[in-house]
């Protein structure tokens, strides 16, 4: 059975897709593990980044939750071998009527069950809001792994990302919890950055992972060529950060 990892942050911006889709790359490359990626963000920034063209799917992520197919005709795999089950904007466009259904809280759940033993780990970019789609995502995970980017608001969003856990926890009886507590778009020159960095510290110990990611243009370019970081820079300080997660 895969064990569920959510990437999960209600602020957007914080690098929830790049750091699914480059740990995604970087867990089969260099360690040997079959991964899913499960994209249930409508903007479909993971699928993208991954190489796949998101208007021009078949059938995806909002045919599953809707019920409509099951979750084996929708995984696709990437040009970069990692298998993925996509989406676009017409998953937004399906919100309403899938938050309507019958258990909603857990259509991502059961849906994954059916191709849990296909894999070792299963990556869900969530989107950056709390609604059906993260709830699902939360759901359907073992564990979180939280993006923060280095500003003053990604450090207030702090208090707001562990109520959700907590309503998780207590409304819906699914004892989540947080894997690690990612630092991004770090910047050292930056006093900003330096200063987060360390409230982070401060306040997670050592849920707070070792490994920072840096703010380089290497990271952002990568997914406007359908590659890793690992590809598109291999030796610079991203591809380092993204290797030692």
């Amino acid at each position: 059975m895969a064990k569920s990892l959510a990437i999960f942050n209600n602020k957007g911006g914080v690098g929830k897709s790049t750091t699914t889709y480059n740990l995604a790359i970087g867990v089969q490359r260099f360690l040997g593990l079959r991964v899913l990626v499960v994209d249930i963000d409508p903007q479909g920034n993971a699928s993208a980044a991954l190489g796949l063209e998101i208007y021009e799917l078949g059938t995806q992520l909002r045919d599953v939750l809707k019920r409509e197919r099951p979750i084996s005709e929708a995984i696709v795999t990437a040009p970069c071998g990692v298998d993925v089950v996509p989406s676009n904007i017409t998953l937004g466009e399906d919100e309403i009527p899938i938050s309507g259904m019958p258990g909603r809280e857990l259509l991502l759940r059961k849906a994954l069950a059916q191709v849990s033993d296909r894999y070792d780990l299963i990556l869900i970019d969530c989107p950056p809001n709390v609604g059906v789609f993260s709830i699902n995502a939360l759901m359907a995970s073992d564990a979180v792994l939280v993006p923060v980017d280095m500003s003053y608001l990604g450090l207030i969003g702090i208090r707001s990302i562990e109520r959700t856990l907590s309503l998780v926890r207590t409304a819906l009886d699914h004892p989540i919890d947080i894997a690690g507590v990612l630092a991004t778009r770090y910047d050292p020159r930056n006093k900003l950055s330096k200063e987060v960095l360390e409230t982070l510290r401060s306040h997670f110990a050592e849920t707070l992972c070792s490994t920072v990611i840096p703010e380089t243009v290497k990271i952002r370019e990568a997914p406007s060529h359908g590659i890793s970081i690992f590809d598109h820079d291999p030796m610079g300080k991203g591809a380092e950060a993204y290797k030692a997660l």
